[in-house]
């Protein structure tokens, strides 16, 4: 059992339902000694459930009974052997006996499979196993009119053919010892043989098949120290990564947050008023932003309200990049601005002139400001 145990340690847990088995089978039994050997050789047939606790070792429950043949007695000489009067009619009675099961025997047995023993378990169940059995068990039998209860011990072996991962068929010999009349040695003169053969249904387990199913790898505990350790310092290393990142972020978020606090000074041209609206646009692009569309409105209201007066859109760029694009792109964003005001707001196009500056650093202090829309009126 000992040996079993270890040999458990390489597969998956396994659930109380898992692994369990039952299975019926018959064949023939005789008295181990005795002058009629072969006369005396007696039909018998047995149900079993078990159970393997692991691929080396199991439990199996069984019940026997052996099958009345009368030992050769014809109904001629039945008076002689039963004091009970024989009927015709007794559905139990098979050549003169008032049973048709003379004999029984149920008991315990310990398997151990001994390929998985001494050979490991490879993860399935070999064409052929051999597997030794021992127990313990009551027996009862009838003769002459008598009977008798007495403890029994089998030893013997099952040469298991897999036929499928869960069908198995069995050829078992074994003996079986009988403690009767205060009895209790091994005495082969109180033993009979016995021959069987049958077949046994692996019941589904929760692991997805019929059989113990190996774990993807076994660690060792030096194995699993070695990893925790390694796990400990990478969490370690992590955690002063990530206090890194942490102090990094805080200090760009102080940065971005002293530059929007910064004045945004407006130069202006002296020889015209401009308007305070300016409106922004993302680098590359010349798009207005509905953020930057209440500029563009402002503007519209303003130019409503002073129905005489022109106003010149002027388009810029900031200096990164190729300065024939950033040309484009100021004479973009104007004529975007252009278009805003007269569909969108539906200022008449004659009030308004555009223009294309270019890149430039003059407008605004911080360079990413100058990607600007800026408003002129026209005195």
């Amino acid at each position: 059992m000992a040996l079993g145990a270890s040999a458990q340690e390489t597969v998956m847990g396994s659930k109380l339902t898992d692994n369990w088995f039952i299975g019926i089978g018959g064949g023939v039994y005789e008295p181990t000694v005795g002058q009629n050997v072969f006369k005396d050789l007696r039909p018998t047939a047995y149900f079993e459930i078990g159970r393997y606790l692991t691929p080396v070792f199991g439990l199996r429950a069984n019940g026997s009974v052996g099958i009345n043949n009368n030992n050769g007695n014809s109904r001629s000489n039945l008076t002689n052997v039963y004091p009970y009067t024989y009927a015709a009619s007794n559905p139990f009675a098979w050549k003169g006996y008032h049973t048709v099961f003379d004999f029984t025997n149920v008991g315990l047995d310990a398997l151990f499979n001994l390929n998985n023993l001494f050979a490991g378990y490879a993860g399935a169940p070999r064409p052929v196993e051999v597997v030794a059995s021992a127990g313990m068990g009551w027996g009862w039998y009838r003769y002459a009119g008598d009977h008798k209860d007495y403890v029994t011990a089998k030893f013997g072996l099952d040469f298991n053919f897999n036929v499928t991962s869960a069908l198995q068929l069995s050829l078992r010999p074994y003996i079986i010892y009988n403690f009767q009349d205060n009895n209790t040695d091994l005495d082969i003169n109180s033993s009979y043989l016995n021959l069987t053969a049958g077949l046994a249904y692996k019941l589904p387990n929760s692991n997805g098949t019929h059989n113990f199913k190996l774990c993807d790898k076994k660690y060792t505990q030096a194995e699993m120290d070695e990893m925790n350790a390694r796990i400990n310092g990478l969490r370690n290393d992590y955690e002063g990564k990530l206090a890194s990142a942490n102090n990094t972020i805080k200090g760009l978020q102080d940065a971005l947050a002293a530059e929007k606090a910064k004045d945004k000074t407006v130069i202006v041209n002296k020889n015209t008023t401009q308007l305070a609206p300016v409106v922004i646009v993302d680098q590359g692009k010349s798009v207005i932003n509905k953020s930057q569309q209440a500029s563009v409105q402002m503007i519209a209201t303003y130019m409503k309200n002073h129905p005489n007066s022109h106003v010149t859109i002027k388009g810029y760029a900031s200096p990164e990049g190729d300065k024939e694009l950033n040309q484009k792109l100021s004479e973009a964003r104007a004529q975007a601005v252009y278009n805003m005001l007269t569909k969108t707001y539906k200022i008449d196009g004659s009030r308004l002139s555009k223009q294309g500056l270019g890149e430039t650093t003059e407008v605004f202090d911080e360079y990413d400001w100058n990607r600007v829309c800026i408003f002129e009126e026209n005195k």
